[in-house]
């Protein structure tokens, strides 16, 4: 675990410990906000205007990581947080993850064999070229030069995804049926250059459905263990319903009127069952299930309808109470009669 600072106002940082990701949940969204801006404008490498400096300080927007403080200039780091996002990461455009991978392309022997026999080609058509040009001239010459495969990617290449029989412009595909192409281009760009890369993903409930991002959740942890050079945070405002294991207990930032990072799921455990009403009875599994389902709701007033358990209820006042977050859990739970009962429990 290495110590990470980000600030979010002048002189006032969120601390965590970092290994290679970090979970941010709570009820808090202007935490969230306030710590998703600092990373977007800390990613813009110029100088922090008069207004923002009010907001930052005078010596910008302090990022560190153990000893060592980030430079905005020298840090790689990317966003996920829409469609628009995914498709400019594939679209080659200068510096995205597709030109990263085809710039390196060229490097390969087929490719440069094949520019070989291209540049012959031009020279031939040079020659047949000046023969047609010698007809009104015979002081005029004419030259094609030589072609680079970065010239032809430049001009003549169009990219488009095929399914069902047919091509269809980038553009029109969705977050999810990309997400492969990404998780692969990004996987390929941290072996090729091995060097940090720090991802925000921004609400991933906004373009992508739940499997498709615990499909992307369980990739990203699988390259950060591998490599070693993936960073990454996951910034949601509602609870993620995806295969959370006991090993995101400790990975998991908490906002409410603070922030806690999560113990290790052990101490962790053993917390709620010291606070517990009655005697604890929850596997690992259904307690790591359940406190990411009322995540959300930790630190926020409840009023009204609540379409929550009974048992995730009793974990959010026990967490609530553990944290001393003065907040009304009041809620009314809509009943049924003994005939609707019954319904729910016929098995056709």
């Amino acid at each position: 675990m290495t110590e990470l600072k980000i600030e979010y106002e002048s002189g006032r940082f969120i601390e965590a410990d970092l290994e290679d990701y970090l979970l941010f949940v709570g009820g808090q969204n202007d935490w969230k906000r306030k710590i998703v801006r600092s990373l977007k404008r800390f990613g813009i490498s110029k100088s922090l205007n008069e207004l923002e400096e009010g907001i930052y300080g005078e010596n910008g927007i302090e990022f560190y990581y153990g000893e060592k403080q980030l430079k905005s200039r020298d840090t790689n780091l990317m966003f996920l947080e829409d469609n628009k996002s995914i498709y400019d990461q594939l679209s080659f455009s200068k510096g995205n993850l597709i030109y990263q991978e085809l710039q390196e392309v060229q490097h390969e022997i087929d490719i440069t064999r094949q520019m070989e026999v291209l540049n012959n080609e031009l020279i031939n058509l040079e020659v047949i070229l000046n023969r047609h040009v010698s007809k009104f001239s015979d002081s005029i010459t004419s030259s094609l030069g030589s072609i680079l495969f970065t010239d032809i990617l430049k001009s003549n290449l169009t990219l488009s995804y095929f399914t069902e029989r047919r091509n269809y412009p980038l553009e029109m595909i969705n977050s999810s049926e990309l997400l492969d192409e990404y998780v692969n281009l990004l996987k390929s760009m941290i072996e090729r250059n091995e060097e940090m890369i720090w991802l925000a993903i921004i609400n991933p409930e906004s373009f992508l459905e739940l499997n498709d991002f615990g499909y992307l959740f369980g990739e990203l942890k699988r390259i950060a263990k591998e490599t070693k050079q993936l960073k990454f945070f996951v910034f949601s405002n509602r609870s993620l319903e995806v295969s959370y294991t006991s090993e995101d207990i400790g990975k998991t930032i908490l906002l409410y009127d603070y922030y806690e990072q999560m113990p290790e799921y052990g101490f962790f455990e053993e917390s709620i069952k010291r606070h517990y009403p009655s005697e604890f009875e929850m596997s690992e599994s259904d307690l790591v299930s359940s406190f990411y389902r009322i995540a959300d709701l930790i630190g926020k007033d409840l009023k009204g309808d609540c379409y929550i358990s009974d048992k995730d209820m009793v974990l959010l006042r026990v967490i609530n109470d553990m944290l001393e977050v003065n907040v009304s859990t009041e809620t009314s739970v809509q009943t049924i009669n003994r005939l609707e009962e019954a319904f729910l429990k016929e098995i056709n």
